[in-house]
């Protein structure tokens, strides 16, 4: 099982180097034992379920990428309209996700999308700028918080 590990962190160690030398696959198996050792708990943590929750991700990043997309063209028609129409706002919103891992990831994901930035994490509540009303209204029970919570209720089995 821990080859398997290792194999994947190398292999994402020669993408990200996109060099195939002796030398930079030396320093990737090195790093990747190091990271293997390092996180051996959370590795041999039986009730960690992350297989199960691979769907999940998947289409989280989709949505993820769609949502940037869509958000870029409305950005852009406000910022080249003749007729900056905008509403400013700062919006808290209350999540139900528990876990820190899961907040930063659901804030993170607010802030790539163009339009709104995430400005505070404080427990439950996320304080966001919107650029328009519309964007404040779409965080409300937002697709990406029903994936996270989703995933979260999968992570630990």
């Amino acid at each position: 099982m821990y080859y398997q590990i290792i194999f994947l962190y190398l292999l994402f160690w020669i993408i990200l180097s996109q060099n195939t030398k002796v030398e930079t696959l030396c320093v990737g198996i090195i790093i990747s034992l190091l990271i293997t050792i390092l996180n051996i708990n959370l590795i041999n943590n039986k009730r960690l379920n992350f297989k199960k929750n691979i769907v999940q991700w998947i289409s989280y990043t989709i949505f993820l990428i769609k949502e940037i997309i869509v958000s870029n063209f409305n950005v852009a028609k406000i910022v080249l309209s003749p007729h900056v129409v905008i509403s400013p706002q700062v919006v808290i919103i209350e999540t139900k996700i528990k876990s820190d891992f899961h907040k930063a990831i659901f804030a993170n994901s607010i802030t790539l999308t163009p339009g709104t930035l995430t400005i505070s994490l404080d427990r439950d509540k996320i304080a966001v700028h919107c650029l328009k009303d519309e964007f404040a209204r779409g965080l409300s029970n937002s697709v990406f918080e029903k994936i996270i919570l989703k995933v979260e209720e999968g992570f630990y089995e």
